[in-house]
């Protein structure tokens, strides 16, 4: 019995262990999960609280989850109401833009390729050029100034929590 209790005890801190090494050791893992989670909380937001559209809408309806989503969004109207206008049409270009950020810098920082300036050069390119090709009416959509704002500050939040990250292992990301 007594061996029994060791050896759990043995597993679960070699398990504990192995999560702390990932954050440790893996500084990109914790840089993509940040992403992945930014990116699912702005497609919530974006899914549930705005106004349906139809191009976007027609898609899960293709997928056949339409009578599920309707269903959810239709609960989510009890706290639509109390919802900031700048949550539910800005925050998710913020979102997707801080996620975009953090993948961008984690795949390329350190490499010697000059393509990585390229693809550094399409973060803010794709969070504004959107916005303006939507006020030139060359792409469908609402121009908005607090697009522009809250993806400015996604992209300087991706820069900061990635060198914040960095610090916080001591090393640089490969």
């Amino acid at each position: 019995m007594c061996n029994q209790v060791q050896l759990e005890r043995y597993h679960l801190h070699k398990v504990d262990k192995s999560f702390s090494e990932i954050s440790v050791y893996y500084p990109k893992t914790r840089i993509i999960l940040l992403s992945v989670v930014s990116v699912f909380l702005g497609g919530l937001i974006y899914v549930f609280f705005r106004p349906s559209e139809p191009i976007f809408f027609n898609w899960f309806n293709s997928l056949g989850v339409g009578n599920y989503l309707d269903f959810i969004r239709e609960k989510s109207t009890v706290i639509s109401p109390f919802m900031p206008e700048w949550i539910v049409f800005s925050l998710p270009n913020g979102l997707w833009a801080f996620a975009y950020t953090l993948l961008i810098i984690c795949v390329w920082q350190g490499s010697k390729s000059f393509v990585k300036y390229f693809w550094f050069v399409s973060i803010p390119v794709l969070i504004f050029g959107v916005e303006f090709l939507q006020l030139s009416g060359n792409l469908p959509g609402t121009f908005c100034w607090n697009d522009i704002l809250s993806g400015g500050a996604g992209i300087i939040a991706g820069v900061i929590t990635q060198k914040l990250v960095i610090k916080s292992v001591g090393n640089k990301l490969l």
